[in-house]
């Protein structure tokens, strides 16, 4: 499965930021749907926002192929997060 990754920066409210890229499907193009899938992630991860991503701190960044891991989550989900540790 081809997905698309879009990088993602999102400050927190405490100023600390947290790096993460959301994948989806290469053939999904609906960007409104890949932001809302960022922010059930900092839901889920009881992040506190002072703002909802948008294309300020969430761009398409590239392709490639997934591995099987995110390609259950995308059945299950309709999309995966691969978190940045150490940002």
């Amino acid at each position: 499965m081809e997905i698309s990754v879009y990088d993602t920066v999102f400050k927190k409210d405490d100023g600390t930021m947290i790096k993460f890229d959301i994948l989806v499907p290469s053939g999904l193009m609906d960007l409104q749907k890949i932001y809302d899938y960022g922010n059930s992630f900092l839901k889920d991860e009881k992040i506190i926002a002072v703002n909802l991503i948008s294309a300020d701190e969430c761009d398409f960044c590239h392709m490639e192929i997934a591995t099987e891991a995110i390609i259950n989550d995308i059945n299950s989900k309709g999309y995966s997060i691969f978190k940045h540790w150490g940002f």
